[in-house]
């Protein structure tokens, strides 16, 4: 009994060592596979930029939670691994477009664009109007669960890496100090949940401190008077990250 009891503790270490020693190899994943991509039949890949990756089939049968990208030598089959164990995908079609086919399925960026970094040299694209206004909402709502907490801690957590190198939540929670102190008055989550924004001029990417950053500025319907807003955004990782923030009730920006 004993003795089984060791092999089995050996057979466990050995596999946490296989494991942790794939992901410390983990290579850089090219640009245009960072993102997250959601299937036809509801299957999602997510590639970080580091090299990290997950997996999960449209049944929910088959799992990879942070495993790692590993591309083949011939540049036509991925893998979503971890410890060496996990799908294999045959590339069908590159990405392109925001999409990508594998294995004969469909694949989309949920950034509905192109999922190339920030600091790439292709350029990338805005996303729909559709996936504006989840993103947009989301920003708002989030800022507003800073505003009601008094907190942005978890905010700041949130936003693009190079925002958070330059600040901290203290900052952010002196910056904002104007929304907190009448938090009753900008309850924006109340104010905004159920309404569509309006975006003008349309939202397009422009160089912010030598990064193509999406700019989506508009207003929500709020009564008695109109939330206005403009974002600022970068793509971090696959995801399109917020860099700045401009809130004004009332008045134009």
């Amino acid at each position: 009994m004993k003795r089984n009891m060791i092999s089995a503790l050996l057979a466990a270490a050995a596999l946490l060592t296989v494991g942790l020693a794939c992901n410390m190899n983990k290579k850089p994943a090219p640009a245009e596979y960072v993102g997250t991509w959601i299937a036809t039949d509801g299957a999602k890949i997510t590639i970080s930029a580091d090299g990290g990756g997950d997996y999960i089939s449209g049944n929910g049968s088959t799992k990879v939670t942070g495993g790692s990208f590993e591309m083949a030598e011939d540049g036509k089959s991925f893998k979503i691994g971890f410890a060496g164990m996990g799908p294999t995908f045959k590339i069908d079609k590159a990405p392109s477009g925001g999409q990508m086919t594998l294995d004969g399925v469909v694949y989309k960026s949920t950034t509905g664009g192109s999922t190339t970094s920030s600091t790439s040299d292709v350029k990338p694209e805005v996303p729909s109007k559709e996936k504006l206004q989840t993103l947009v909402k989301t920003s708002f709502l989030e800022f507003g669960d800073a505003v009601q907490a008094e907190d942005f801690s978890d905010f700041h957590k949130k936003v693009a890496k190079v925002w958070r190198d330059s600040s901290t939540p203290e900052k952010l929670d002196e910056a904002f100090k104007v929304f907190t102190e009448k938090k009753e008055i900008y309850n924006f989550n109340k104010a905004v949940a159920p309404l569509d924004a309006t975006f003008s001029p349309e939202p397009k990417i422009e160089k912010v401190q030598g990064l193509d950053a999406l700019i989506v500025k508009g207003s929500y319907p709020t009564k008695p008077r109109v939330a206005n807003f403009e974002f600022k955004y970068v793509m971090d990782d696959g995801t399109w990250k917020l860099i700045g923030v401009n809130v004004k009730v009332g008045g134009e920006l």
